[in-house]
C-alpha cells in the first residue's frame, strides 16, 4: 500500500530475511535484519535508516508467549522500549503501533468493548500491549513523538501459521477452500470481533495519514463486520460458498469458549474516518480466490 502510494524509501526490518508475500516488491524496498531481543541491533538499524515514520508490528503472540513469557517480555516490552527510544533519538516524526483487543482480557463488564473500557489483560501478550500503548502515549506527551496505536481484533486472512484462540476464524475458511475438514475448538455461539488483513493494513496507513489535530484518543479500536458473526454463523457462510465444507465443533475445555467480544470503534470512525471494506462474505470470497477458487 505504501509503495502504491509513492511513499519511500521503504525499509523493512524483521528477524527473518525472507520477504515472503512481498517478494514482488524486493526491488522497491530495503530489507534489514532486526531481532527485537537484540537492543544493539535495534539501535544500529534505526540510527542507520533515520526513519520518518515507523510502523511497529513486531511482537511475539499469545500462544508462544504463554509458553515462554520471559522471551515475550524481551521482545514486546524491552525491545519495544528500545525501538521507541531509538526513534526519539533519530527524531522520527511518527510511530504507528499494533496493539490488540487482548489488552482487555476476560475480566470485564458485560457489553461491547469501547476505547474507554478498563483494560485488565490476563495474558502476558495483553500486558505487553497495554504497556506499549501507555509508554507510547507518554512519549507523545513528553517528547512530541506522534505516537498512534491500533487495537486490532482477530485478523482474518490466508496463510496464517501461528495458533491463537481466535485463529479458527481464518482456518475454517481456508481449510474449506482447499477441500479439507476442519474442527473448531469453540462453541458455535462464540463471538470474536473480526477484521480482514487488508483492512488491518489500510487502517494503519489511514491512521498515519490523519491530521494530528484529529487524534484525540491516541489508541484506537478498529472493527470489521458489525454485528459480529458468531463462529456458527461463519461456518454457515462458509458452507454457502463451499457446500461440501466439512466443519465440526468440538469445544476445547482448556480454551475460552462461549464468550462474546463485540467492539464499539466509534472513536476511530469519528476522529479519522475509519470504515472497514470487507464484510464476512467478502473475506470468504477473497480467501477463496487466494486458494484458486
Amino acid at each position: 500500500m505504501l509503495v502504491d502510494a509513492g511513499e519511500g524509501p521503504i525499509h523493512i526490518a524483521q528477524r527473518s530475511q525472507a520477504l515472503g508475500r512481498l517478494e514482488d516488491l524486493a526491488d522497491q524496498v530495503s530489507l534489514h535484519h532486526l531481532d527485537l531481543s537484540d537492543g544493539e541491533e535495534i539501535d544500529q538499524v534505526v540510527a542507520a535508516v533515520q526513519p520518518t515514520t515507523i510502523y511497529h508490528f513486531g511482537a511475539i503472540l499469545t500462544g508462544p508467549g504463554e509458553q515462554n513469557p520471559q522471551q515475550l517480555l524481551d521482545a514486546n516490552v524491552t525491545g519495544f522500549m528500545r525501538i521507541l527510544e531509538a526513534a526519539r533519538r533519530a527524531e522520527t516524526e511518527q510511530f504507528i503501533f499494533a496493539s490488540s483487543i487482548g489488552t482487555y482480557g476476560r475480566d470485564r463488564s458485560p457489553g461491547d468493548i469501547d476505547d474507554l473500557t478498563i483494560q485488565r489483560p490476563n495474558t502476558v501478550y495483553g500486558v505487553s500491549k497495554v504497556f506499549g500503548e501507555n509508554l507510547g502515549a507518554y512519549y507523545r506527551q513528553k517528547y512530541g513523538l506522534d505516537f498512534r496505536g491500533l487495537r486490532y481484533p482477530a485478523i482474518v486472512g490466508p496463510g496464517v501459521t501461528t495458533w491463537s484462540v481466535a485463529q479458527y476464524t481464518s482456518w475454517m475458511i481456508e481449510k474449506s477452500a482447499h477441500g479439507e475438514p476442519f474442527t473448531v475448538w469453540t462453541t458455535p455461539e462464540t463471538v470474536v470481533a473480526l477484521l480482514y488483513y487488508q483492512d488491518a493494513a489500510r487502517a494503519a496507513v489511514e491512521l498515519a495519514q490523519a491530521p494530528n489535530d484529529q487524534i484525540k484518543s491516541i489508541n484506537y479500536l478498529v472493527n470489521g463486520p458489525s454485528p459480529t458473526p458468531s463462529a456458527g454463523e461463519i461456518a454457515d457462510a462458509v458452507k454457502r460458498r463451499f457446500p461440501q465444507a466439512d466443519i465440526n465443533f468440538e469445544p476445547d475445555p482448556t480454551t475460552p469458549v462461549g464468550r462474546e467480544i463485540r467492539l464499539d470503534d466509534r472513536a476511530a470512525r469519528t476522529e479519522w474516518g475509519w470504515n472497514h471494506a470487507f464484510d464476512l462474505d467478502d473475506m470468504i470470497e477473497a480467501i477463496a480466490e487466494s486458494a484458486g477458487h
